[in-house]
């Protein structure tokens, strides 16, 4: 029999995981299922005459009886539809009912909490969820599950990335940053939850690989706070910082809020009816696009804090990149990982709970050359 892998949406982030999947992958054949079926035809002439056939069909996610019968003819799902605030869920029940792995980018962190919660339904459908399977989460995730692994106490996992305004991914991304990065963020602290106010607390100023350097962050609304402490027993504090370069991009972020135009409630505009967050999304989209002369590098960090052999010691991990690119990359490698049985618990899990850290990163480093891993140890 045919091993299929299903994905859904064909935005850029999409586009980077289809393409992985057919390079990398040991599928023979990778669907996909987009609102716009003709947006995937430059990227399937791109790909002709690989061994792995490509196939294209257009579905809406609300059509849940046609999602879920795609699903069963899958061996595992990717979802790339975004955003993820209105996807990620009902693609995750859909999963369950149709009892199909499930790889997914989710990266807002109160639909991570919703998705936590489908533990139990995806254990009685004996499938694998992993959601906010990325660069961050994704990757940060994975990197801090390597740092916890080379320490026998873990108290503190700290994880930052900088993106940059140039390079937004799709339109499915604007509107998540505005949605969830705009306002009110949790952080883990002392071993409970505190709220804080993305880009604006917890300033503080990291050391990225070259070209980044010296970057000031700031807390954000964001999974790993949400996750972290659910598989390291004994963590004091987890956080997730961030910000875009340049720094004017998260004003624009908060600002936009500010103004009220991150409502999902439709404005009538002569005798049409459009939401404030279609308008700013598509502008914050439109104008991110248009920084032609700023460069696209990236960059994500974890330190993991805790003791070693008695002694209090940090490991600090940096890269630089692309994070669009790692994105679709990670959740790829994510996918052929479930496909080839390399998670074998069932329910659903953040990364840093059920992907195995070297295998993925000799995937993620090795096999794609797609950067390099910086390493640091300090010892106290």
């Amino acid at each position: 029999m045919d091993s299929k892998v299903l994905v859904l949406g064909c935005g850029e982030m999409g586009e980077m995981a289809i393409e992985d999947l057919v390079v990398y992958g040991n599928f023979d054949e990778v669907m996909i299922a987009t609102r716009h079926p003709e947006k995937a035809k430059p990227l399937m002439n791109k790909l002709r005459g690989r061994r792995t056939r490509l196939s294209v069909q257009q579905l809406e996610l609300t059509d849940q009886e046609k999602l879920v019968a795609l699903m069963k003819e899958a061996e595992v799902v990717l979802n790339s539809a975004g955003p993820n605030y209105k996807n990620a869920l009902p693609v995750a029940r859909a999963a369950i009912k149709a009892k199909v792995n499930l790889v997914d980018m989710c990266d807002d962190y109160e639909v991570t909490s919703e998705l936590l919660a489908l533990d139990n339904q995806a254990k009685a459908a004996g499938i694998t969820i992993v959601i906010g399977l990325g660069a961050s989460p994704g990757i940060n995730n994975v990197i801090a599950r390597l740092g916890a692994n080379a320490l026998d106490e873990v108290e503190e996992i700290h994880t930052a990335w900088i993106m940059s305004g140039a390079d937004p991914g799709g339109l499915a991304l604007s509107y998540h940053l505005l949605y969830s990065l705009s306002g009110k963020a949790l952080t883990f602290q002392d071993g409970k939850y505190v709220e804080v106010q993305s880009f604006r607390d917890g300033r503080e100023v990291l050391e990225f690989p070259k070209p980044l350097g010296k970057m000031e962050v700031f807390h954000i609304g964001h999974p790993e706070p949400i996750t972290l402490p659910r598989y390291f027993k004994g963590l004091k504090y987890a956080d997730d910082k961030a910000s875009f370069a340049p720094p004017i991009v998260n004003d624009w972020i908060v600002n936009l809020r500010a103004l009220g135009l991150c409502s999902g409630e439709p404005v009538d505009i002569n005798g049409t009816a459009i939401t404030p967050m279609d308008m700013a999304a598509k502008f914050f989209h439109k104008t991110c696009k248009g920084m032609k002369d700023y460069p696209k590098d990236g960059g994500l960090r974890v330190e993991v804090k805790g003791k070693w052999r008695g002694k209090t010691t940090r490991l600090i991990y940096s890269a630089t990149g692309r994070i669009a690119a790692g994105t679709g990359i990670a959740a790829a490698i994510g996918a052929q990982m479930l496909a080839d049985r390399m998670v074998e618990e069932t329910g659903v899990f953040a990364p840093e709970g059920c992907i195995d850290p070297g295998i993925f990163m000799q995937e993620l480093l090795d096999k794609r050359s797609i950067g390099a891993l910086e390493t640091k140890r300090i010892e106290e």
